[in-house]
């Protein structure tokens, strides 16, 4: 699909919590992973980026909080060109803004807190990690919750080591987490975690929310990259 381009991308794991990472994009610019990674061709190293996450993200939001539509603030942080969160608008939640820091020539920031902040398959994406959590943090109220997707490490991963297919600098898959190393990131911004699949996680601080408790309970779908799709089947 690519050709090679004789660059060596080197990982590093951490001994203590199991975090892997590579060091190797570190330094470059935003316009760098725009040009590099972020392109007209990253479509073919993650199909599923165009509709498919999106449709299936909106439809288990929906599953998940869909009784706080009206009222609920949400944040999809790392949205693309924002297309969850006009599917989010036309499932009838009523307050819904999406950024990107990769997307675009000017992103758009916002300011304030949010009830929900969502992030999906971002985290693996970023190279300054204590950076994106405190951003996501930021903007989390204190009794709201952050809806995260990064997949974690299989419990094989000392075997598969950079085989594993989730390890791809091609689809900016820099920074690949255990189930600790997530915690341990979280926990510094003063969240808690709860993982609800070996993908998808909750971050929150009060345990009493109903909107915690809400997400907390609820149902997601099983890790994997879901084939392409109809929006209709997602509604």
């Amino acid at each position: 699909m690519f050709s090679n381009t004789g660059i060596a991308v080197h990982y590093n794991s951490c001994s203590r919590c199991g975090h892997i990472w590579t060091a190797c994009l570190d330094d470059w610019t935003a316009r760098d992973f725009q040009d590099r990674i972020y392109n007209e061709s990253y479509v073919l190293a993650d199909p599923p980026f165009t509709y498919d996450r999106p449709a299936r993200n909106s439809a288990m939001i929906d599953a998940m909080v869909g009784n706080f539509r009206r009222d609920l603030e949400i944040l999809d942080w790392g949205g693309g060109d924002g297309l969850m969160a006009r599917m989010l608008i036309e499932r009838g939640f009523q307050n819904v803004i999406s950024c990107d820091p990769f997307y675009g020539d000017t992103p758009r920031f916002p300011d304030g807190t949010f009830d929900l902040v969502t992030c999906f398959e971002v985290v693996e994406h970023v190279p300054d990690q204590r950076g994106l959590f405190a951003e996501l943090a930021r903007h989390t109220a204190a009794d709201g919750a952050i809806l995260l997707s990064t997949l974690l490490q299989p419990p094989d991963i000392g075997e598969l080591r950079l085989g594993w297919w989730y390890a791809r600098p091609r689809n900016g898959h820099i920074r690949l987490h255990s189930a600790k190393s997530l915690e341990l990131c979280l926990s510094r911004e003063g969240l808690r975690l709860k993982s609800l699949s070996g993908e998808m996680h909750v971050a929150y601080r009060d345990p009493e929310s109903p909107l915690v408790e809400a997400l907390l309970s609820a149902k997601v779908h099983a890790p994997s990259l879901p084939p392409a799709r109809s929006l209709a089947e997602y509604s």
